[in-house]
């Protein structure tokens, strides 16, 4: 089997929605279609990827160093006993790469690795969740995956007013941890805005906050005592994420959950986090974002990393939101996926009870979903 073509373009998102740090107006993401010689039903069998939101996307690193690798390689340097070695394709993308420097070169990696496995899977005609629990699960098959809406953004008008119609619209969906922005704004507005989620939440569902690593220490300890009686499921991101003296010191007395690690990126920043950061093993949450952090490849390393820590696979629930880490969480038994429900929850993927199950459409489910089938047509025709 040869990989014939990888295609790739940008996308915007133009939404206008911040929260404590960034705002999404400008905000572009990669899509990425990695083309097989494998004809099925008259096409070409295809992997596809799709960015994390929350960066950028990742054309030039893609154009100039990554695809061009892989394309110029042997099919026999990334061949596998069952189709692309994903762990092959991905040694040949990270060629001539120093250590370190864990930025915009490992999403760019993370969508290489994405397309990768997805191909994997449909060439096995598998659903990509079960193909990575076959291999590095428990073999259990499917189960039910806990799932927490993201929502609560800041809005330049009514504010309040929509984010209490959110609270209720994710509940409708049937979602019972919902997670909101905060540490975009004064203490007191913040306080008005979790107030209003939580009464509008109920009591049937649990509240978290993420405050997008925008504080400093001072600020991040006066939030957190000052939300402390609210019951609140995580603080996500009290302090900028290298910070990890200040993490620390916080986890030292937080009586809340802590949840970090979006923006950590490799299995070496993980060691460090582990290391340094003070986090609560029983309690705390890590969510290094899988497609961000060079894909399945490097996560994998990533989870050894966190269990030879004395860390539980429950207490990880990655960053991302959408269909890829949906599957990944549901095949190596992770704590949970994070939805952005508003945004439209995928097709395949029903909300009962705060969880949801995968499903049954080879590799990632893309084709399931029109908006995609429409975002990937120019990439595989």
């Amino acid at each position: 089997m040869r990989i014939v073509a990888i295609r790739e373009k940008t996308v915007a998102l133009s939404s206008g929605v911040r929260n404590a740090s960034i705002g999404f107006r400008g905000m572009t993401a990669s899509a990425l279609a990695m083309v097989s010689d494998v004809i099925r039903d008259g096409r070409p069998v295809t992997g596809l990827a799709f960015d994390s939101v929350g960066r950028y996307g990742h054309g030039g690193l893609l154009r100039e160093r990554f695809v061009p690798r892989v394309l110029a390689a042997d099919p026999e340097d990334y061949a596998g006993a069952r189709g692309p070695d994903p762990f092959r394709i991905w040694e040949i993308a990270m060629r001539d790469e120093k250590p370190g420097g864990h930025g915009e070169r490992s999403g760019a990696v993370g969508l290489i690795d994405a397309a990768a496995w997805d191909l994997a899977a449909k060439l096995e005609d598998k659903p990509l969740w079960r193909l990575l629990d076959e291999r590095f699960g428990d073999g259990a098959g499917e189960r039910r995956v806990p799932v927490y809406a993201s929502a609560g953004h800041y809005h330049e008008e009514n504010d309040v007013a929509r984010l209490a119609a959110e609270m209720r619209a994710c509940v409708d969906l049937g979602f019972r941890t919902v997670k909101i922005k905060a540490g975009g704004a004064p203490v007191a507005e913040d306080l008005r805005r979790i107030d209003a989620a939580l009464d509008n939440l109920g009591a049937e569902a649990a509240l978290a906050v993420d405050c997008n690593g925008a504080m400093g220490r001072s600020e991040a300890s006066a939030f957190i005592s000052a939300v402390a009686d609210r019951d609140l499921a995580w603080v996500e991101e009290p302090v900028d994420p290298l910070d990890f003296e200040a993490l620390g010191a916080l986890a030292e007395t937080a009586p809340l959950p802590l949840a970090t690690g979006e923006n950590l990126f490799s299995a070496a920043d993980t060691l460090n986090l582990l290391r340094y950061g003070g986090l609560r093993p029983d309690r705390d949450l890590l969510q290094m974002d899988i497609s961000l952090s060079y894909g399945i490849v490097e996560y994998l390393r990533i989870l050894d990393i966190v269990e030879a820590h004395g860390w539980p696979r429950r207490q990880c629930l990655p960053h991302a939101g959408h269909l890829f880490a949906f599957n990944v969480a549901a095949g190596l038994r992770l704590g949970g996926h994070e939805t952005a429900p508003l945004a439209a929850i995928p097709p395949g993927l029903e909300v009962s009870d705060g969880h949801a199950r995968p499903g049954d459409a080879p590799g990632v489910g893309f084709e399931r979903d029109p908006r995609f089938a429409a975002l990937f047509a120019d990439l595989t025709g």
